[in-house]
């Protein structure tokens, strides 16, 4: 991995040397009193530190050197109150600008985050959660250091160095210009660390995302990784992508190990020939350049030097946050696919008419999946989607809630381009149930509450019930008040699914899709979803994906596809009679089917798993 990804058209962004201080100016701009008063005291702190080398001066001069002992006294306090007033000050600025900081960051991980919610699907299909996890929160850290700690301390050393050399040109400005010539050479060297180091810290940034992703992936697949007796592979392979991070990290500190010593040798060369010099001004000045004031210039020169000291210290940090920001602007600059449109059609209500006019689909990768599909489904209608995988039904569906926009053609929901409104309000009036049910880590009430935040009591006892799912819920250790974990672990196949179903009645949605809503549970759990199904869909236009076609025989029309096509289109009596596609999977499936319990019952009855009938015979007794 490099620095030019995307064919370097990101690093032609962010090209300065501080890119995500400056992008991070808008969201700075709300924080600018307090930042003020910051800098202020900044400056004040920053003014009051090179103090000190004056009265040095002074003390050695004006009243060691002049035999003025009594004013000693003076000077010494004056030296602490400046001191404890620096210090003072210095924590001050320092607590302003954290304070500033830290609403900054708040804003910038909440702009990150409601980013992720506003990219469709398309962006995240070939996401890794623990690397987009990453970015919104160890990337966000790096940026933290930068903007809190780093950006204060650079603000303070760049004022010192001002001060120190003003302070070093009235003691001898051929002197000051001496120190001032070794400054290119440093700025060169700090130019060539950075286009070295930086794509480091890009490579390092991004490695740390794959290793998160691969965490994050094999902790939600633990059960598998156990089940399949993987530990070792699995160990294998996040110890390789750890082993290629610390490669990476170690790569970068050599780099800086021997940058670091290169820039404090010529620093010191700095002084020594500040202090031959000023030391061969003393002797031979006859008392006009003094040793106090050589002593304090030696001070300047420290304090000059002292702000590139700390800034190499903190430039790791510098390009680690940098590295961080530009994976974090990454996705704040991802352009939207699915937008809400400038002027928005109102949407307070809904007939649930939904047509799909000559719609073509296809996904980023160039794949088509969707070819000249026309259909009209009037309200509170039944449209069940058969074919085999890889069909479109699925693609079909997430283009009615604009999950995707189509490629071609328009998507209408009672009569107008769903485009015409905003994702937020047409999704208002949509329920889904999938296949893999989602279940957050709370109560079964808060997550029956997912479909209505403020519903009552009542409510959710009510669509509980309709779900078939009342008594399984009250025969928890707490009923409603059960922890049921991540992702509902602590719950079967069926249970989730019931609960899916009650979110989705309690939500009261005029168009519902369910995508598979049944194909992982048990016959039982099946008999009562279909229940709870028959009960959901009362009213509303439902559309039904379902590989176990018994469940959709009661649908008003059943749309066949192939590859992308709606071949066959009718009611089950229709195309059964039809003989085409439709009635070929039919038949396939209940013949497996029957099949299966034909051979059940056979063990059964014989126990050795003989029989009297034919696997044939059960044929002939297909629907």
């Amino acid at each position: 991995m490099g620095y030019g990804w995307r064919g370097g058209a990101r690093a032609r962004v962010l090209k300065n040397v501080l890119p995500a201080l400056r992008r991070c100016v808008p969201w700075a701009i709300p924080h600018l009193p307090i930042m003020t008063f910051g800098l202020i005291a900044t400056l004040i702190g920053a003014y009051i530190g090179q103090q000190y080398p004056r009265i040095t001066q002074q003390i050695i001069d004006d009243i060691i050197g002049a035999g003025q002992y009594h004013k000693l006294g003076g000077a010494i306090g004056l030296y602490i109150i400046l001191l404890v007033y620096g210090q003072f000050i210095g924590s001050f600025s320092g607590y302003l600008m954290s304070v500033a900081g830290q609403r900054l960051l708040h804003r910038l991980r909440m702009e990150v985050y409601d980013k992720y919610q506003a990219l469709s699907l398309s962006y995240f299909d070939d996401k890794r959660v623990g690397d987009l996890l990453s970015r919104v929160t160890g990337d966000i850290n790096q940026l933290e250091n930068l903007i809190i700690n780093t950006a204060n301390n650079v603000i303070r050393q760049v004022f010192g160095m001002g001060f120190a050399m003003y302070f070093m040109c009235t003691y001898n400005w051929k002197l000051a210009m001496l120190i001032l010539a070794l400054v290119p050479m440093l700025a060169v060297g700090m130019y060539y660390y950075t286009r070295k180091v930086r794509p480091m810290y890009r490579s390092i940034r991004d490695r740390f995302g794959e290793l998160s992703a691969k965490l994050a992936e094999n902790l939600s697949g633990i059960r598998v990784i156990k089940a399949f007796n993987r530990e070792a592979s699995e160990h294998a392979l996040v110890e390789e992508s750890s082993q290629s991070l610390v490669r990476m990290n170690l790569r970068a500190t050599l780099f800086s190990t021997l940058f670091y010593p290169s820039i404090s040798l010529l620093k010191s060369i700095g002084t020594v020939l500040v202090l031959a010099l000023g030391a061969g001004m003393v002797i031979h000045s006859h008392g006009e350049f003094k040793v106090g004031m050589i002593m304090a210039f030696l001070m300047y020169v420290s304090n000059f030097y002292s702000p590139i000291n700390e800034f190499i210290r903190m430039y790791d940090s510098i390009q680690r946050a940098l590295a961080s920001g530009e994976r974090v602007f990454e996705v704040l600059d991802e352009p939207l696919q699915v937008q809400d449109p400038v002027e928005p059609a109102p949407l307070e209500s809904m007939r649930g008419e939904v047509e799909l006019r000559d719609v073509t689909f296809r996904y980023a990768t160039g794949e088509e999946v969707l070819h000249g599909v026309n259909i009209h489904v009037r309200p509170g209608q039944r449209i069940a989607l058969v074919g085999h995988s890889g069909a479109g039904k699925t693609s079909f569906i997430n283009l009615i809630p604009r999950f995707y926009d189509v490629t071609d053609g328009e998507v209408l929901i009672d009569g107008i381009d769903v485009r015409a409104f905003k994702q937020i309000e047409l999704r208002r009036f949509i329920a889904l149930v999938l296949q893999e049910t989602f279940l957050f880590n709370g109560t079964v009430r808060e997550n029956l509450q997912f479909g209505k935040l403020d519903a009552t009591e009542d409510e959710v006892i009510a669509v509980a019930q309709a779900a078939n799912a009342h008594e399984f819920i009250e025969r928890l250790p707490d009923g409603y008040a059960t922890q049921i974990g991540e992702r509902g672990i602590k719950l079967s196949g069926g249970q989730k699914q019931r609960l899916a179903i009650a979110r989705a009645v309690l939500a009261d949605r005029r168009i519902l899709i369910l995508d598979e809503a049944t194909s992982s549970v048990d016959t039982e759990s099946e008999f009562l979803i279909h229940q709870a199904l028959l009960r959901l869909m009362e009213g509303r236009t439902t559309f039904i994906i379902a590989h176990r076609l018994s469940t959709i025989r009661s649908a008003d029309v059943i749309l066949v596809l192939e590859n992308g096509r709606i071949v066959e289109s009718g009611d089950h009596e229709t195309l059964y009679t039809a003989d085409g596609a439709y009635a070929q999977m039919y038949r396939q499936q209940f013949w497996l089917d029957d099949l299966a319990v034909h051979n059940e019952d056979k063990v059964n009855r014989h126990g050795d798993g003989s029989g009297e009938e034919s696997d044939a015979a059960v044929m002939t007794g297909l629907p």
